[in-house]
């Protein structure tokens, strides 16, 4: 973990403090001087870190030599380390992590109570690093039961996991497969069960005949074996049992106390990695339930106050929310209009000749608007003016000559011609744009399109009223369903935010239109009071009280029904 460590050393303390036996060196055993040696005894009396420069050698150079003293198990001992120079923030973390870094040692101590010094701690340790090299629960079982069983000469190591009430041999030492429904694996699980029911190592033939140890499944392995010597070690971690261990080895050569305490010890340091390892390879219905199960214990326990608390209050909190009755309220975007809109649009083909007014302008009755250039149509007049006073010309010389279906001829195109000026006339009339009534132009700029085109029928300017209005919402299609006329609402615009607007539902159109990927339906309601602050087109959000229910419902209904339409469309 740490860059620029040359050497790494070791040192336990006797326990009058006058001694220092070398433990462990890395990377390789190298002399100490009689001056470090001092120095780690001083560093041990005095519990503080020292830190001094060292000369170092030619592949490193000069650096310093940090001494730090730790105890784990009971015991004290004394981290030397040779590194190169850094700031004090740097030696302060190296040793901070030196201090973090022995909690492990002091959890396997911890683990091994009876350790003494005569128990060979490095096999341990090195048997340890081997079994939790592994990527997986069955690596690790397999190397933990293929060490044991190398180690202390047994002609079968088998370890079993925990199912339910019983336990089930899971790998096996010298044995790729193995049937779990044959006797041997039968007896070897009895045996573990044994073990595990009292929570005990337990060893046949026993040591001690007046031991109160039940071990028949033990015996009865051991007939198998041809009276051989039945070893079995609960594998214990985190509080819960996760398995056990079971040794057989020739009755020639029976387990000494050493040798249990030893595979304790080995089973003691390897049982938290194997628990880890067993239970992140479980299937995910497996972890659902054990978390479940976890919950369950931590609520109905004895401890985990909070957590109970926490949980009344969420019990309590769904049942108030579960009869509790309030108003259900169907949201909806809204927009202000008029309640008579009146369009105004071009009465010919022509162009723009001016603009009086824009949108946002209030307009009276007959004001201009604006007007369609009419010189075309003044030369049309004068054209059929020209020619009924020419055909008047021509009426009365046929008359002078009494030539009376000459007459009747001319006075028909007479006729005619005064037809053309009076449809010429009216549309001189209506070039003039005039606003209908008293109100609001809500639609019409047109200041930026003078003299361009205009076809007839094109909508040039819309008008509303200023004191009469009606409220549009656009209601979602999956909202729509409750909503009738006479319900009453409320309407909050965003331009006066602080206002709540009373509102009554008068008509739903049943034709739905797309906007944003959504149907919605159009919703018209009337305001319940006036308002002169209002104009046309202003938006905001409207409320329609639909009816009373319970406030879960209230809350939960649209993703019950989100819940249930994917249901059915999922479901074949």
């Amino acid at each position: 973990m740490l860059q620029g460590i040359s050497r790494g050393l070791l040192f336990r303390i006797s326990a009058n403090g006058q001694e220092s036996r070398l433990e462990a060196s890395w990377p390789e055993p190298s002399p100490i001087s009689a001056d470090q040696a001092r120095r780690v005894l001083l560093t041990a009396v005095r519990n503080k870190t020292h830190l001094e420069k060292h000369a170092g050698d030619e592949a490193t150079g000069p650096g310093i030599r940090l001494y730090q003293p730790l105890t784990a198990g009971g015991k004290p001992y004394v981290v030397v380390l040779d590194m190169s120079d850094r700031d004090k923030p740097q030696r302060q973390t190296v040793a901070n992590l030196l201090r973090w870094n022995s909690e492990w040692l002091n959890y396997a101590l911890d683990q091994c109570p009876q350790a003494t010094g005569d128990t060979n701690l490095q096999e341990i340790f090195s048997a340890a690093a081997a079994c939790l090299d592994q990527q997986t629960f069955r690596g690790s079982a397999t190397t933990l039961v293929t060490r044991l069983a190398a180690r202390f000469g047994c002609q079968r190591v088998s370890l079993g996991l925990r199912k339910g009430r019983r336990i089930l041999v899971q790998v096996l030492s010298h044995s790729a497969r193995f049937q779990h429904e044959s006797n041997l694996i039968q007896a070897i699980s009895a045996a573990m069960d044994e073990a595990v029911d009292q929570d005990r190592t337990v060893l046949y033939p026993p040591p001690d005949a007046r031991a109160p140890v039940i071990n028949q499944a033990h015996a009865e392995l051991a007939k198998q074996l041809g009276h051989g010597n039945v070893c079995s070690i609960p594998i214990t971690a985190q509080g819960e049992i996760l398995g056990a261990l079971t040794l057989e080895r020739d009755s020639g050569q029976p387990l000494t106390e050493a040798d249990v305490l030893e595979i304790e010890q080995l089973v003691a340091l390897v049982a938290p990695g194997l628990w880890l390892q067993h239970r992140d390879e479980q299937a995910l219905p497996v972890k659902a339930g054990r978390s479940l199960r976890g919950i369950v214990t931590r609520l109905f326990g004895p401890e985990h106050i909070k957590l109970k608390l926490a949980c009344l209050g969420a019990v309590i909190l769904l049942v108030f929310f579960s009869f509790a009755q309030g108003a259900w309220r169907v949201t909806a975007k809204a927009v202000v209009e008029g309640s008579v809109q009146r369009t105004v649009a071009a009465p010919i083909d022509g162009y723009i000749s001016s603009v009086e007014v824009g949108a946002g302008d209030l307009v009276s009755a007959n004001q201009l608007m604006g007007a369609l250039d009419e010189s075309d149509l003044r030369l049309q007049r004068l054209k059929w003016s020209t020619l009924r006073r020419q055909m008047v010309s021509e009426s009365r010389e046929a008359m002078a000559q009494h030539n009376r279906a000459e007459v009747s001829i001319i006075s028909a195109k007479i006729d005619q011609a005064d037809a053309e000026l009076e449809l010429i006339d009216e549309q001189l009339a209506r070039t003039r744009l005039v606003a209908p009534f008293d109100g609001m132009v809500i639609e019409g700029d047109l200041s930026q399109r003078l003299g361009t085109p205009v076809s007839r029928g094109d909508v040039l300017f819309k008008v509303a009223p200023m004191d009469d209005y009606r409220i549009v919402l656009k209601v979602d299609e999956q909202d729509i369903a409750p909503v009738a006329p006479g319900q009453p609402g409320k309407l909050i615009l965003a331009s006066m935010p602080s206002r709540v607007l009373e509102l009554r539902v008068d008509k739903i159109t049943p034709v739905s239109t797309a906007e944003g990927g959504r149907n919605f339906f159009r919703v018209e309601a009337s305001l319940l009071a006036d308002d002169l602050l209002l104009q046309p087109g202003m938006e905001g959000v409207g409320k329609i009280t639909v009816s009373e229910a319970n406030l879960f419902w209230i809350w939960t209904h649209d993703l019950a029904n989100w819940l249930r339409l994917r249901a059915w469309t999922w479901w074949r």
